[in-house]
């Protein structure tokens, strides 16, 4: 019988030579994928933590600027001491580690702030990111920077609460000084009068001197107006252009559901409402031409179709029809309602971010 037998055999020497160069291959092969795995959690961990703090530094800068705005427009345009702490405050409680930089808070156009954030080393104040994984590539630290710019001003158009009121009865809530400076300049300082307002629709209307009678009102309506908008509202798109909305007749509180349901929160918290500078027609026919808004905070109310706060309006008994309240300065932060910086301001403003 025919054997087979190996031909050549390796000896226990060449056996332990070729197994110390294929631990020497494989020692090499472990460090290049080392350095490749450390540049992919340099990649993970700090690319992922560079972009979790521009968020972070976004919304701070978004936040900022919005505060900043809100609180100049509440001064009447006139922008209070203090922006940079309220900016700073803002930018810090937007970062997960409460610590953030404002690298500046400039004007750049009327009514028009902006504010640049930058990241900071909260545990040695310096204005960059500290990376991790990076270092072994030489870079230690990141300068991320965010912006954002907000705008203040009187709304152009929005939609808002269904009714209207006469410029020439607000007007009689601004001092003669207040109203000189809103004719000259589209703005006045400090608030309208907090004396109470009343709007009846009846034999007992106050008389408001140099405005029409019936609050200026046209025969058959109580200023109520067409709800063209979302919900209980009317859509108002060209204040400043002769912009002209349809009124709506009677006295009646408009019947829509969603008029209905908002009845318990017309109370005491400050609404937009639409100003006029005229009407014409009556009834169904009625037109009012907008020139502004204004903010009102209604504190009782009677009115047609069993509407009616407790306690009423004072004096307000039998088929009395009325709406108390106080205009007030008052801001918004509506995206849906675009700011207006050329159109006279009443009193009610709107900030939104431009950028």
């Amino acid at each position: 019988m025919r054997r087979l037998t190996a031909s050549s055999q390796l000896s226990r020497t060449d056996k332990l030579g070729f197994e110390k160069n294929e631990r020497g291959a494989s020692t090499v092969i472990v460090a290049v994928l080392m350095v490749v795995l450390l540049g992919f959690a340099a990649l993970v961990v700090d690319v992922g933590g560079m972009y979790a703090e521009k968020a972070q530094l976004q919304s701070g800068a978004d936040s900022a600027a919005l505060a900043i705005a809100g609180d100049c427009a509440r001064a009447g345009g006139i922008c209070p001491p203090g922006v940079a702490d309220t900016g700073t405050a803002m930018a810090n409680g937007n970062a997960n580690d409460g610590s953030s930089g404002v690298t500046s808070i400039t004007f750049p156009a009327p009514r028009t702030v902006r504010v640049e954030t930058n990241a900071r080393n909260a545990a040695t104040g310096a204005n960059v990111l500290p990376l991790r994984f990076a270092q072994i590539f030489g870079i230690s630290t990141s300068d991320i920077r965010a912006s954002a710019e907000a705008a203040w001003g009187p709304p152009s158009g929005g939609s808002s609460f269904p009714w209207t009121v006469s410029e020439c009865v607000f007007r009689q809530f601004l001092s003669s000084s207040q109203r000189a400076e809103l004719d000259a300049t589209g703005n006045f300082t400090g608030d309208p009068s907090s004396a109470p307002v009343l709007l009846r629709y009846d034999e007992g209307t106050p008389e408001y001197p140099g405005c029409r009678t019936q609050n200026g009102y046209m025969p058959g309506g109580f200023g109520w107006l067409e709800t063209t908008g979302p919900g209980c509202t009317t859509t108002i798109t060209t204040i400043g252009t002769a912009a002209t909305v349809n009124g709506q007749p009677g006295n009646n509180y408009p019947n829509a559901d969603a008029c209905r349901s908002m009845v318990p929160t017309l109370l005491n918290e400050p609404i937009l409402i639409p100003l006029f500078r005229s009407a014409t027609g009556n009834g169904r026919n009625a037109t009012y031409t907008l020139i502004g808004f204004a903010a009102l905070e209604i504190t009782a109310f009677k009115l047609g179709g069993g509407v009616a706060s407790n306690p009423a309006p004072a004096d307000c008994e039998g088929n009395c029809r009325a709406i108390a309240g106080r205009f007030t300065r008052f801001v918004s932060l509506d995206d849906g309602m675009p700011v207006a910086p050329g159109l006279p301001n009443y009193g009610a403003s709107v900030v939104s971010l431009t950028r």
